[in-house]
């Protein structure tokens, strides 16, 4: 068996301890390999024996483990102790391991906490989330007004480009020039206007609504999945 097949044999047996066990576990034995280096590699992994044995000892040496060591998994002697004694074992699964703290029920003091302060500062936040909604509102408004008002500029120049350019430039060439010149102005506002409106709701719209999410999480304690 390689190094590799051991670690993660070793990994899947030890699903039912926790997972801070787990890894340190596995962190354990994959420092413990790397000191002996490749050429006595092979001898150290007899010495270990087989990741059943391995995790069965561990198992039975870890503090709280949620799953008791089956019968049948002690094949390492007359008992955990003594086959521990063989073995190097993690720190977790050595005597005197503290076991992990129990799990609290019910609702966390944050909770509690923030629970009193929503009571005692009511109007406060009522007012922040009437502000911050007010934000999103506007940014909605101005992203809808600045887009119909660049669609209609474009339009508008447009129609004008095609039906007054021929008496523009009939009336004379500077005439002409000088009436497609503003209207090419125009048209650039009436871009530039869709031009925002599209940044308002690509960028600006999704960049509040994460600050807010954060600033949220950071308040109540929460991780980002």
């Amino acid at each position: 068996m390689t190094r590799e097949e051991f670690l993660k044999r070793l990994e899947e047996l030890l699903a039912d301890v926790t997972a801070e066990e787990r890894a340190e576990a596995i962190r354990f034995y994959e420092e413990y390999l790397d000191d002996a280096g490749p050429e006595q590699e092979a001898q150290v992994l007899a010495e270990l024996g087989s990741p059943e044995k391995v995790a069965a000892i561990i198992r039975a040496n870890v503090p709280g483990s949620r799953v008791q060591p089956e019968p049948a998994a002690q094949e390492a002697g007359p008992g955990p102790g003594a086959a521990a004694a063989a073995i190097p074992l993690p720190p977790c699964a050595r005597p005197g391991a503290v076991p992990p703290p129990l799990p609290r029920k019910g609702m966390s003091d944050r909770t509690i906490l923030l629970i009193i302060l929503a009571v005692v500062l009511f109007p406060l936040w009522i007012g922040l989330a009437g502000t911050i909604f007010g934000i999103f509102m506007g940014v909605v408004g101005a992203a809808i007004g600045f887009f119909f008002g660049g669609v209609g500029t474009v339009v508008g120049i447009v129609a004008v480009l095609v039906a007054n350019t021929p008496a523009a430039f009939a009336a004379g060439w500077p005439t002409g020039l000088f009436m497609v010149g503003l209207c090419l102005l125009a048209l650039a506002l009436g871009v530039a206007l869709i031009a925002v409106a599209v940044w308002l709701v690509a960028w600006l719209l999704p960049a509040c609504w994460r600050l807010t999410n954060r600033a949220w999480r950071a308040l109540t304690g929460k991780k980002e999945a």
